[in-house]
């Protein structure tokens, strides 16, 4: 009987430990870096920058002028409100863009060899 308390007590103490370390806060979107464009799936709307606006737009199709080339190619992200473009900069910064591709995080560049 001890074996059997001291198992759900494990049990109910690994499914707590693995809840907390489970993120659910926020908004979670698909950042596709090589056409600078997120999408909400529960909202299915895309937001992008509407270069003749000169400001993010939000809409449940893109223009016909832009086009995600690889929907398989995209970084999950939680945001904590649904202005996500706010933070648009320092996910440019970590994914890179079509314009400015990140480096990735574990490459490192060495100096030509000088002679």
């Amino acid at each position: 009987m001890k074996k059997i308390i001291t198992l759900l007590i494990a049990v109910v103490f690994t499914g707590l430990a693995a809840n907390a370390q489970t993120d659910s806060t926020g908004t979670e979107y698909r950042y596709y870096p090589e056409d600078n464009i997120y999408f909400n799936p529960k909202t299915k709307t895309y937001s992008w920058f509407d270069q003749s606006k000169a400001s993010w737009t939000t809409g449940i199709q893109l223009p016909s002028s832009f086009k995600i080339k690889n929907e398989a190619t995209f970084n999950t992200i939680r945001y904590p409100g649904t202005d996500i473009w706010a933070a648009n900069p320092d996910h440019i910064k970590i994914y890179g863009s079509k314009n400015n591709p990140a480096m990735p995080k574990s490459s490192t560049t060495t100096p030509p060899p000088q002679q």
